[in-house]
């Protein structure tokens, strides 16, 4: 999926889920989800923990805060958390994960096949030991 078509998909999200009162997905009230599909509030940690059989795992976590995120098994999972203070992301296997981390302070774990792709800030590469990614 285009990462910016995703951005504008979660950020249009977020919108209608404020409207709507939808559930938070972490300890931050102002974090919105609908089913697996979130944007992390601005103000503290978020994490998440994708549900089997539903929506495609898609987060958007918060600039200058730590995000956790684990994708359910066989399902899709894209994290964007290139802003963050820290990242941590379990793709359970996921048939494709997409993952952009900070430069520094992402361990992205399951990550197995061509479809994981993973990138350390705005163009580096992780660093590969079986199916975990890291950015140093």
């Amino acid at each position: 999926m285009n990462r910016l078509l995703a951005a504008a998909i979660l950020a249009f999200g977020a919108a209608l889920g404020l409207a709507v009162g939808l559930s938070a997905c972490s300890s931050s009230s102002e974090t919105v989800c609908e089913g697996d599909h979130c944007v992390c509030a601005f103000d503290g940690p978020c994490s998440h923990d994708c549900s089997s059989g539903g929506l495609a795992c898609e987060v958007q976590c918060a600039p200058g805060e730590p995000c956790a995120v684990g994708c359910a098994a066989g399902e899709h999972c894209h994290v964007e958390c290139n802003t963050a203070s820290a990242c941590n992301v379990d793709c359970g296997s996921s048939p494709e994960c997409h993952v952009t981390c900070p430069a520094t302070g992402c361990t992205v774990r399951n990550c197995v096949g061509a479809a994981c792709e993973v990138t350390c800030g705005t163009s580096s590469l992780p660093t590969k030991t079986g199916t975990t990614a890291t950015c140093r």
